[in-house]
């Protein structure tokens, strides 16, 4: 799915004009939502934060509304379908919690919690540059997040194909949960699936080839990046590539600076040498090699009493 980007509000007027327009287009969708602002927007459509009145006997409260344009209804709908069904069946703590969907004049209307925080790119924007990632308790805590809400994914055969710090959003609290199932699919082990789908600079090496064969460890490979990025403040291929860089080079530069596997040294001087360890076992070119996420588990002990508590707390 494309990456949302903010729209252009350089302007008072703009910003008045943009205002309008989503409020119109919420207000005639559902009486029951107003908007406030955009979030974000893509090629799919629009990201709204709106306000809810009283709906199902639940309070008033601020949602985030993705309204995805069907411009081809034949090939579309399926795939929106997908994605709506996916994300109504997932009840986690570090999940977007899945509220209701709509449809209205062309568009299929995704409403979820709003969660205010941010993501984990604007915390590793924010890092002062030459100084390593973020502090170690606090990479603790979102590492755990991030592992314990998508190994529950997998737990129900839900494969996400788009782990990124984009779609790591931040809470009140500062916890992670993992949002934007566009392109996730439900994985059974007949199954191909199609490889090419994801962020480029986060895709394992299987699903950039035409002849791999994409399954849960792509994910554990893209949340390994996350991790160096969390440790380090920048991606490992980020001196080797700009972000118009195209796919073929960048399988040449992963396949340089990855086979057999991701070099951590200096995640190693940083920080205790575990996270180092645990990059690297995650970063491993060859998929069957790669470690999958419940042996993560067993490197840290807090994070399995986690996983564990949890796996009793919600329905898997």
């Amino acid at each position: 799915m494309a990456r949302l980007r903010r729209p252009n509000c350089t302007s008072r007027r703009s910003r008045i004009t943009l205002f309008e327009i989503c409020a119109l287009e919420m207000e005639l969708g559902d009486s029951k939502l107003r908007a406030v602002r955009v979030l974000g927007q893509g090629t799919f459509g629009r990201v709204f934060l709106c306000h809810q009145n009283e709906v199902r006997g639940q309070p008033d409260r601020k949602v985030c509304v993705k309204r995805i344009i069907v411009r081809n209804p034949k090939t579309e709908l399926g795939l929106i379908k997908e994605e709506v069904y996916i994300i109504s069946q997932l009840r986690h703590p570090h999940i977007v919690e899945f509220l209701r969907s709509f449809s209205h004049a062309g568009t299929v209307n995704i409403v979820m919690e709003y969660v205010p925080n941010g993501t984990l790119r604007d915390v590793i924007q924010q890092l002062p540059p030459g100084t390593g990632g973020v502090r170690q308790e606090r990479l603790l805590r979102y590492f755990r997040d991030m592992v314990v809400g998508l190994e529950y994914l997998h737990i129900r055969c839900v494969i996400h194909r788009d782990i990124k710090p984009e779609n790591m959003l931040l809470d009140a609290n500062d916890r992670v949960k993992i949002a934007d199932f566009g392109i996730a699919n439900v994985h059974a082990p007949s199954t191909q699936l199609r490889a090419g789908m994801g962020t480029p600079m986060y895709m394992a090496p299987e699903a950039m080839s035409s002849q791999g064969k994409v399954d849960f460890k792509s994910d554990v490979w893209s949340l390994g990046l996350v991790l160096y990025e969390l440790c380090l403040g920048r991606s490992p291929f980020a001196a080797f590539l700009d972000k118009n860089a195209t796919p073929a080079v960048l399988q040449t530069v992963v396949q340089t600076l990855v086979r057999p596997r991701l070099d951590c040294q200096l995640i190693r001087r940083l920080y205790d040498p575990v996270w180092a360890q645990v990059c690297e076992l995650m970063v491993v070119y060859e998929q069957e090699r790669r470690i999958c996420l419940p042996d993560i588990f067993h490197l840290d002990a807090a994070m399995t009493v986690t996983l564990y508590q949890q796996y009793f707390s919600y329905s898997y």
